[in-house]
C-alpha cells in the first residue's frame, strides 16, 4: 500500500542533504525531485491508471492531467490508435477495415481548451468554483466575438451553485489562463435567450493554462474506458499517496544528494538501487494489456489448476493443441 505525503516525509527526512536532519518543507521538496527521477526512467503501473470517459458528439477529450493512452475499450472491446500516416496511404483500402489494428481512435489535430463546444448561438462564459477557498479566482479568456474577433474576456469564479458570468457573448474559445487553485473549476457556456448552462469544460486544480487532446470515436459510442499514463505533479497535500516505495524513495533521495555534491557515479549507482527496488515491488503485480487471455500449453505437466492456465513457456505462443 502507498503512503501519504505526511508518512513519506517521515521516512526521508533522515536521507536528505549531509547533516541527516531537515525541515519538512525541505523533505516534500527532495520527495517531488525524487519522484520525477524515477518517473522518468520507466513505465510504471503506479504512473498509469485506468478511467471511464464520457463521450460527446462521436468524440471523447483526454483530461489534461493525463499525458498518453495505453489502451483502450469500447463496449467490452479492446480498441487501438488510429495510425494517421496509414490512413493517409491508399494501402488502407486493401485491408479489411474490421481487422485492422488502423481503426476506431483518431486523434484529432491540435490541442482544445474545452471539452466540447456550443455552436448554437453566442453565449456569455460562466464560471463556478467546486471549492470555497477558489471563490474570486480570475480566469482570462480568448474568445471569439459575434464580429469573428479575438478579445480577452476576464471571468471570476462563484463558489457553487451561483456561477461569474462574463459581461460579453462569446462563440468560441481559444485559450485559457488559469491559476492553480484548491478545487476543480468548472465552466459552462450560459445562453442568455434560452436561460440555459451547458458544461464545456472542468479544470483539475493543478491546471494551469490547460490543453487537452481529443479524439475521433465510431459513432452511437456513450462511454469507454482508458488505461493511459499520467502526467507528473509535485504533491502537496499531506493525504495524498506517493506512488513510489519508501525504499525506493530513500536511494532516490540518496542520488539527489549525489547529484548536489558533484559524484556522478555514486548518483548513478544510488539511481540504479532505486529502480531495482521499484521493480522488485512490480514483480508480483499484472502488467495491463488488451490482449486476449493466453492459453498455456495443456501438455506441460506442471500446470497446477485443471491443466488450463500455466506459466509462460516458449510453446505458449505457438501452441497448437493435439485433440485425443
Amino acid at each position: 500500500m502507498a503512503d501519504t505525503l505526511d508518512e513519506m516525509v517521515e521516512v526521508v527526512k533522515g536521507f536528505v542533504g549531509d547533516s541527516g536532519v531537515c525541515s519538512s518543507e525541505r523533505a516534500i521538496k527532495a520527495i517531488n525531485q525524487a519522484r520525477r527521477l524515477l518517473w522518468n526512467k520507466r513505465e510504471w503501473n503506479n504512473t498509469a491508471e485506468y478511467f471511464c470517459v464520457k463521450c460527446a458528439d462521436s468524440c471523447f477529450t483526454l483530461p489534461n492531467r493525463y499525458e498518453q493512452i495505453r489502451l483502450a475499450w469500447i463496449n467490452g472491446e479492446s480498441a487501438s490508435l488510429a495510425d494517421e500516416w496509414f490512413n493517409a496511404t491508399q494501402w488502407k483500402n486493401l485491408y479489411n477495415s474490421g481487422n485492422s489494428c488502423h481503426k476506431l481512435i483518431t486523434e484529432a489535430g491540435g490541442y482544445h481548451v474545452l471539452f466540447r463546444d456550443y455552436t448554437a448561438r453566442p453565449y456569455q462564459i460562466a464560471v463556478m468554483a467546486e471549492k470555497m477557498e477558489d471563490a474570486g479566482v480570475k480566469l482570462l479568456f480568448e474568445a471569439q466575438n459575434e464580429y469573428q474577433s479575438y478579445q480577452n474576456v476576464e471571468v471570476t469564479a462563484e463558489n457553487g451553485p451561483s456561477i461569474g458570468k462574463s459581461t460579453q457573448l462569446v462563440t468560441a474559445i481559444r485559450t485559457v489562463s488559469k491559476p492553480k487553485t484548491y478545487g476543480r473549476i468548472r465552466v459552462y457556456a450560459y445562453d442568455p435567450v434560452l436561460d440555459i448552462q451547458f458544461l464545456i469544460a472542468i479544470y483539475q486544480p493543478t491546471d494551469v493554462n490547460p490543453v487537452f487532446r481529443r479524439f475521433q470515436i465510431p459513432k452511437n459510442v456513450d462511454c469507454m474506458t482508458i488505461y493511459a499514463s499520467k502526467r507528473f505533479y509535485d504533491v502537496t497535500d499531506p493525504l495524498q499517496l506517493v506512488e513510489f516505495s519508501p525504499d525506493a524513495m530513500i536511494y532516490a533521495v540518496l542520488a539527489l544528494n549525489s547529484r548536489e555534491n558533484r559524484k556522478p557515479q555514486e548518483f548513478l549507482a544510488n539511481l540504479g538501487l532505486a529502480v531495482q527496488e521499484e521493480e522488485k515491488v512490480m514483480e508480483g503485480e499484472e502488467i495491463p494489456t488488451a490482449a486476449p487471455l493466453r492459453i498455456a500449453n495443456f501438455q506441460r505437466p506442471e500446470n497446477l489448476i485443471g491443466n488450463y492456465l500455466g506459466s509462460p513457456s516458449a510453446d505458449d505462443y505457438f501452441f497448437q493443441p493435439s485433440w485425443p
